[in-house]
């Protein structure tokens, strides 16, 4: 389980490295989540969706509970822990 908190651009950060150790794209949806929030998915090498996090639009860190749901939603893919890496 993630230590902590973060922002928005570290967990977006997280995830495209991840991602590029895998083999996988991340990329923004074009439609926007709610309000400031916004989608990413992560794709495998065919294009295929296989993961997806919705991270807030505003600065600052997220809540730990919203960063706890980003570190779940990609664990599958990743490992555990993987945010902490």
């Amino acid at each position: 389980m993630v230590n902590g908190t973060r922002s928005a651009a570290q967990v977006l950060s997280a995830v495209r490295k991840a991602a590029r150790i895998s083999g996988y794209t991340v990329r923004q949806l074009p439609k926007r989540g709610k309000g400031s929030h916004t989608i990413w998915v992560v794709l495998d090498a065919q294009g295929s969706e296989i993961g997806r996090i919705g991270l807030t639009g505003h600065a600052g860190q997220q809540s730990q509970a919203v960063t706890r749901s980003n570190e779940q939603a990609l664990e599958k893919l990743f490992g555990e822990g993987w945010l902490d890496r």
